[in-house]
Parts: C-alpha cells; sequence; structure tokens
C-alpha cells in the first residue's frame, strides 16, 4: 500500500471489504451497523477487522486500544483511528 487510507476512503472501503468477507445473507452492512450486536463481527472475525483496519491506515494499534466500542461500527472505527493515523505527522501508531 502506498499511502494510508484518508477517512472517508477507510469508511467507503471498511463497508465493502465487510460486506464481501462476511456478509453471506440477503443483509448490507453501512457505516452504521452494529458490527457485534448483530452477530456479524464474532472474537475471530474482530481480529482480521482489526488486521484490515492497521494494513488499511497503515498503523498499530496497541493492544490497550483495542476495545468493543472502538469496533463496534465501521464508523466507530474510522472515529478511533483514521483520525489519528492522518493527524500523526509520520507517527504510525494509533495513539
Amino acid at each position: 500500500m502506498s499511502a494510508p487510507m484518508d477517512r472517508d476512503t477507510f469508511l467507503v472501503q471498511t463497508v465493502e471489504w465487510i460486506n464481501k468477507t462476511f456478509v453471506r445473507s440477503a443483509i448490507t452492512v453501512d457505516a452504521d451497523t452494529p458490527l457485534f450486536a448483530s452477530g456479524l463481527i464474532d472474537s475471530i472475525r474482530v481480529l482480521q477487522l482489526i488486521a484490515w483496519t492497521e494494513h488499511a491506515l497503515d498503523i498499530h494499534i496497541p493492544d490497550l486500544r483495542i476495545r468493543m466500542d472502538h469496533f463496534r461500527t465501521v464508523r466507530h472505527i474510522a472515529d478511533a483511528f483514521a483520525s489519528a493515523s492522518t493527524t500523526a505527522g509520520g507517527d504510525n501508531a494509533a495513539a
């Protein structure tokens, strides 16, 4: 990947990735779909979602920042991590 995604691109591409990777029924996930409450994301899939987020934003998410509330929806993920990656000034850790 040449550069980390900006927040808006991250939202769009993460929604597309989740729909392609995890959705098997007639539902469609959007940026505000509850990922855990809907049963779409479980303890194994959240690891894939964390890896996707780190790769897409070119960051490392410290263990202390891996909390369910940060991964509640795609919008929550973007709020928690996409802003940090674009304002870090070269530091690629999601503080």
